[in-house]
């Protein structure tokens, strides 16, 4: 239908206009323009009959915004990427492989759940391409407890800290309430973790301080929500498909080589927000 109210009230205006005389375009834009200073009834009330119209073209507009501000964002990360601090960390995939992807994340944010599978399935899948290093920004205290433990686990055995981690996303609803940790108990108990060394290395300050660590890096490179990704350093917020994360790398990668994209959206509307 269109805001044909607001067209016709300037179509009016307009052929008033031209029929009182010859007059030059900027001077009768600023007529018109007088006029509907004069009479603001007139718009409003096109408004009014057509508000449904005029909120989806102040939707469409916001939208438009927002995706040129996040592509601009995204195309200064790809200059600027920030550099994480991966030293010591426990990782996935092969030191040399061409995408290091760092995770922030938290084991009770159903999101970081879904994104979780999909980097883990695409470095197992393509281990020379891609590297996951795993980092907490933990919103729940029980979450955080959940990241010292894949911590202390990841100081025995860097593959029993994945699968700590495969499986407490799996438990994520239980473990979400599991006040007494029975179920953080079990899942111990499954994987065969030795429960002494595990009690040893939770004492460790470097767990205390490796989670701060984590937190304090994620602010200050702005990030406050889970998942974040930083992807060769270019930070990629909420969950993708597999598809569509293994494109958003592809397309990082030919644009820090210089390479042209179209293109720059890569967000999704689905945030876990601190």
């Amino acid at each position: 239908m269109g805001i044909s109210m607001i067209k016709q009230a300037i179509c009016v205006l307009t052929v008033v206009f031209l029929l009182g005389g010859c007059v030059s375009r900027q001077g009768l834009s600023e007529q018109i323009a007088k006029a509907i200073r004069e009479n603001p009834q007139i718009v409003l009330q096109a408004m009014r009959e057509n508000s449904i119209d005029v909120l989806e073209i102040v939707e469409k507009g916001v939208n438009e915004r927002e995706k040129a501000r996040r592509k601009e964002k995204f195309e200064s990360a790809i200059k600027n990427p920030y550099t994480p601090d991966i030293k010591d960390r426990v990782f996935l995939g092969k030191p040399e492989a061409t995408v290091t992807v760092v995770e922030y994340s938290d084991f009770l944010c159903p999101y970081c759940s879904k994104g979780a599978k999909v980097v883990r399935k695409l470095v197992a899948e393509h281990p020379e391409k891609y590297k996951l290093v795993f980092k907490h920004l933990p919103l729940h205290k029980n979450s955080r407890e959940l990241a010292a433990v894949f911590e202390a686990v990841a100081m025995i055995d860097t593959e029993l800290a994945y699968k700590f981690h495969d499986m407490a996303f799996e438990k994520q609803k239980e473990l979400y309430q599991d006040k007494d940790g029975k179920v953080l108990g079990q899942i111990i108990s499954e994987l065969k973790i030795d429960p002494q060394k595990l009690q040893q290395n939770l004492e460790s300050p470097v767990i205390t301080q490796r989670l701060v660590k984590d937190g304090r890096e994620a602010e200050k490179f702005g990030l406050d929500a889970t998942p974040t990704f930083l992807i060769n350093g270019v930070p990629v917020l909420g969950y993708l498909p597999a598809d569509r994360f293994d494109a958003t790398v592809d397309m990082i990668l030919e644009k820090s080589s210089g390479a042209d994209q179209d293109d720059g959206e890569v967000c999704e509307d689905c945030l876990n927000k601190i």
